[in-house]
């Protein structure tokens, strides 16, 4: 990334840090553009970097991604639609006495930055979420719902958003949406739940509000952490890679 950052190389910091977490994840969610490009050779890298999380990993498409890319390298996904087909799925899984459901929305555009959301798409999450008023759910997708106050991040912002919230508003069981796209950790109360951006494994985007450029600092590359109750999640960040610990004289 303009010669300062390793993308891949955090990407696979990233995921060995993951491996030393105690009790282990039960799952990861890669939230988006995932190359750069959408390019064939781009993903044959990325497999080599992903290496045995390939099969394991919760997808979702970003702007810069290529959904018949993302489909020939994630085998999980072809049965959720064919070529060019929108990825939009849900995942009902069973963790630790909770019953819980991940929907994946595909917010992406092809060749273009700003997502969105069509009725289809809003009648079909809303037909999910009727079916599950049982379970814990979380939506998750790659352009956040709300603006961030970053201006050349919100000009690629979600169109839909607001009808997307008006659906959550009926169902007290969303525990949150789950975003990428922003490339910097932010959240903001959406649809009477929470919806979070995670932050970037390589660059964070810089919280400009005064209408700066495009511009990005030199904060670490972090992941996010979700801890999920039957109460909701709480959600904390991980700098990649061993930043070590250390124990105070009255704790131990």
């Amino acid at each position: 990334m303009e010669g300062r950052v390793d993308t891949a190389l955090h990407l696979s910091q990233a995921l060995a840090t993951l491996r030393t977490l105690e009790p282990k994840p039960s799952f990861v969610l890669l939230t988006g553009d995932l190359v750069n490009d959408g390019l064939a050779e781009q993903y044959e890298h990325l497999s080599e970097v992903l290496g045995d999380h390939l099969r394991s990993v919760i997808v979702v498409a970003g702007n810069h991604d290529d959904r018949r890319g993302l489909r020939n390298l994630f085998p999980q996904l072809s049965e959720f639609g064919v070529d060019d087909d929108c990825i939009d799925y849900v995942i009902d899984r069973d963790e630790d006495e909770l019953s819980i459901s991940i929907v994946v929305l595909d917010t992406t555009v092809p060749s273009e930055h700003e997502g969105s959301l069509s009725s289809a798409q809003l009648s079909w999450l809303e037909s999910q979420l009727e079916t599950r008023t049982d379970r814990r759910v979380v939506i998750v997708q790659h352009h956040p719902p709300f603006a961030s106050g970053i201006g050349f991040m919100d000009a690629y912002g979600l169109q839909g958003s607001e009808a997307e919230a008006e659906i959550l508003q009926r169902f007290n069981n969303v525990d949150g949406v789950l975003c990428g796209h922003l490339h910097r950790p932010a959240s903001s109360s959406f649809g009477g739940t929470v919806a979070f951006a995670s932050p970037s494994t390589a660059a964070q985007v810089s919280p400009s509000f005064n209408g700066e450029t495009t511009s990005y600092t030199d904060e670490p590359g972090m992941f996010a952490l979700h801890w999920w109750t039957d109460s909701g999640i709480v959600t904390h960040l991980h700098p990649i890679g061993d930043r070590g610990h250390w124990v105070p004289v009255w704790a131990r």
